[in-house]
């Protein structure tokens, strides 16, 4: 994607656009985000943000608009943008970045390459961390390990880091977590929650810390490790293990890193199809 997008950004440097051109063409028209999230999770709540704003310093002011399309962590979404969107600037795509894997590892349902999209900006990179109940009675991560294990139950969106990283813990780390996946978003995962049908989640902290406060300083919810190298500055609690600590065996780190840690440095992307003219495509990234 970084080769790609160098190679695009040579012959279309993003200062190189003539502003009265994009505005007339602009002007008066709508500019739909894709989001391959239902409402009401940190994608959509981002996006509609951005959204709010974002006409401002688009020349010709449009009016931009959300518009949900969950499924399959974003991959339909992702197959609309690719396949289907308009072409002409007036569609931008949000996926997650890990549905990469997907594409890596053969998922029949990827019809896209993300290396041949245009990549627009990534708002924020994601730590994933490992949420789980009160209710749950599991203190510590090591309290899933061993012989006596307790199970941890949690939901997961298919084809996300929802999903990935707590298989990834249960197969490589020999954790007892049952996944349960099919949820559309993060949203229904929180609903299933609170009404005790599973006992936890992973999310992104820089999610879970603005949305969710009052969870963490009463103790209802409590983090039990972060999926990173360098250990996040703001968890509620100290010691919360660490990708470097969760495990001595190099293969599990790797896996951990890379079927995790990695592809949520560009955990929300926005992208448009390579077929949108180079001049709208300098003055939205400008934007």
């Amino acid at each position: 994607v970084a080769f790609n997008n160098a190679a695009v950004a040579a012959d279309h440097p993003s200062e190189r656009f003539d502003e009265r051109v994009v505005a007339e063409f602009y002007r008066g028209k709508v500019i739909r985000i894709v989001v391959g999230f239902p409402p009401g999770g940190g994608a959509d709540v981002y996006s509609r943000l951005i959204a709010r704003h974002l006409g401002r310093f688009i020349p010709g002011n449009p009016t931009l608009a959300v518009t949900n399309m969950p499924g399959a962590g974003s991959i339909i979404a992702g197959n609309q943008i690719y396949n289907s969107a308009a072409k002409d600037g007036t569609e931008i795509g949000m996926l997650n970045g890990a549905v990469i894997l997907e594409q890596l590892f053969g998922n029949p349902g990827v019809h896209f390459d993300m290396a041949k999209f245009r990549y627009l900006a990534v708002p924020v990179n994601e730590t994933y961390v490992m949420i789980v109940t009160r209710q749950s009675g599991i203190a510590k991560f090591s309290d899933l390990l061993g012989a006596n294990a307790k199970q941890a139950i949690l939901g997961a969106i298919p084809n996300s880091t929802l999903e990935h990283a707590p298989i990834l813990l249960r197969d490589a780390l020999d954790a007892n977590l049952k996944v349960v996946s099919g949820y559309k978003g993060s949203a229904d995962i929180r609903l299933a929650v609170d009404s005790g049908e599973i006992g936890g989640f992973f999310n992104p902290w820089s999610t879970l810390k603005p949305s969710s406060p009052d969870k963490f300083k009463s103790g209802e919810w409590s983090v039990l490790l972060q999926l990173t190298d360098q250990p996040l500055r703001d968890l509620p609690a100290s010691n919360i293990p660490t990708i470097n600590e969760l495990t001595k065996d190099q293969n599990h780190r790797m896996l951990l890193r890379y079927g995790t840690s990695a592809p949520n440095q560009f955990g929300k992307v926005y992208m448009l199809p390579t077929a949108v003219p180079a001049e709208r495509v300098a003055a939205l990234e400008a934007a």
